[in-house]
């Protein structure tokens, strides 16, 4: 109910500051139906669920010109669930789940204050072909989705967090974020540097984070305290074709841990509004004499685009865990932005 009131009271307010040019009122909606299974689950569900190629939001964001190419900008946004209607990814989420930030942009760049996406979850994405899909894209299963005993731990979201994003210089832009843990006599805090490179068909990626709260990390015993990570990317557009490939690797001190995960995909254009996209990822996981896990996850899939903001697809995945055999998940979904 609270949420629901929320929801009301922003789309007013924003409605209101659209009409004098000042905020813009945008999101998305994703849902599918499909036959999912994981490698190690015992029996398949049919489902008729959301976020199937992204996770439903929609967002109220605005500038004000303050003068010598000064401008304030903020963000607020929510994810939701177009399936039930309700709102963020799970329960635990606040209403503003995807980003809630103020902050000020000039010619050195654009330094940002509040809950803001992660940003090694977002070059994860913007170098895979299903566009960081946390239901049916290979890599971002394996690193960031729960139930295949994701590599990446934290949140895509920071709370607290100090963003800087540099302007480009020759092709290079810089993002470098801090978020404050805010835990008395305890400096649990996480920090991610990403440096992006792009010209012509060929774009690249490095970044790094340090995480010590969120979750998958325990904040009172010393069981999951920290964990690091480290990616790079890279594609090439050969004009045919699109190429992505991708290294990944975590390390989990506390529990002699560490996973290397790999990813090679692609994205090809069919028609004036068609795409096939493939890829395929696995990680390989030490954790100290133990036994090595090694998980496997590939996928292909079409996505046409009914018009600019509108398009369906079809996807099929397969799965393969260590001690489990193959299974495969089959969905077919609509995403309409507004």
């Amino acid at each position: 109910m609270k949420k629901a009131i929320l929801a009301s009271v922003a789309m007013a307010a924003a409605a209101a500051a659209c009409a004098q040019g000042r905020v813009q009122l945008y999101g998305l909606a994703d849902a599918y139906v499909g036959s999912m299974r994981r490698s190690d689950q015992a029996a398949r569900a049919t489902v008729a669920n959301s976020n199937g190629m992204t996770t439903a939001y929609w967002g109220v964001a605005g500038t004000e010109d303050l003068g010598g190419g000064l401008k304030a900008r903020f963000a607020l946004e929510s994810f939701f669930q177009t399936d039930t209607g309700a709102m963020g990814r799970n329960a635990a989420d606040p209403f503003f789940s995807r980003n809630a930030w103020v902050g000020l942009e000039g010619h050195w760049g654009q330094f940002s204050v509040g809950r803001q996406t992660n940003r090694l979850f977002v070059a994860s994405g913007q170098f895979d072909p299903f566009g960081g899909s946390l239901q049916f894209s290979p890599i971002m299963l394996q690193t960031w989705q729960a139930t295949y005993n994701r590599a990446v731990l934290g949140d895509s979201v920071w709370n607290n967090s100090l963003q800087y994003a540099s302007p480009s210089f020759g092709g290079f832009r810089v993002n470098a974020v801090y978020g404050l843990g805010e835990q008395t006599g305890n400096h649990k805090n996480n920090a991610s540097l990403t440096v992006n490179y792009a010209s012509g068909p060929f774009a690249a990626v490095l970044a790094a984070q340090r995480v010590e709260y969120g979750p998958g990390l325990d904040g009172v015993t010393p069981a999951i305290d920290k964990q690091n990570a480290v990616l790079a990317a890279a594609s090439y557009h050969f004009g045919v074709a699109q190429v992505y490939g991708q290294i990944q690797r975590t390390r989990t001190p506390s529990l002699n841990a560490t996973a290397h995960t790999y990813q090679l995909g692609t994205g090809v254009p069919v028609g004036p509004a068609g795409k096939i996209m493939a890829s395929i990822a696995a990680t390989r996981r030490e954790a100290g004499h133990a036994s090595h896990t090694r998980r496997t996850t590939w996928a292909v899939g079409y996505d046409h685009n009914l018009s600019k903001r509108t398009d369906v697809y079809a996807i099929y995945l397969n799965d393969r865990l260590t001690g489990y055999g193959n299974a495969g998940s089959v969905g077919v979904g609509i995403r309409h932005r507004f």
